[in-house]
């Protein structure tokens, strides 16, 4: 018997949690009523995962707070070349399996990836890759951003 996408969602995310990867990992409900998780992970930052199975997304809201336009404009572009053939395959999303984009909203950024052909094992793990991925690329290139947002230090 087939797993339901959800289930396959909730499976893959504890298994980060049993881990280590994520603390504090629970499930509730979104203001819409949608599946969600929360947990504590890069930068000890409690983060939500919806999961929305009728249309294929998962979605990381309100992931990055205060972001500026060419911030933004230059995260468009860093989340779009995750999806470049020319990144080896353990790092690209695969544009048959899956599509990520992100969205600004009232000055929060979020992340979603569109998950094809019912795969959501491959997009949990591209997700979970390519925030991580995101949050490397802001250490190295946004520094400064990190400690005003997140009060990371700054070493």
């Amino acid at each position: 018997m087939a797993k339901s996408p959800l289930n396959v969602v909730r499976e893959n995310l504890q298994a980060y949690a049993d881990r280590g990867i994520f603390r504090g990992f629970c499930e509730v409900k979104t203001g819409q009523g949608q599946p969600a998780f929360r947990f504590v992970w890069v930068i000890h930052h409690q983060m939500e995962l919806s999961v929305d199975t009728a249309k294929g997304i998962l979605k990381f809201r309100q992931l990055l707070p205060g972001v500026s336009a060419a911030m933004y404009a230059e995260l468009k572009n860093f989340i779009q070349a995750r999806q470049d053939k020319q990144l080896p395959a353990h790092r690209r999303i695969d544009s048959k399996r899956a599509e990520a984009t992100c969205s600004q909203r009232s000055g929060f950024v979020s992340i979603s990836l569109k998950v094809k052909n019912n795969q959501y094992a491959y997009g949990v793990n591209r997700i979970v890759n390519l925030v991580h991925e995101l949050f490397v690329h802001l250490r190295e290139a946004y520094p400064d951003y990190l400690v005003e947002n997140f009060d990371v230090p700054q070493e």
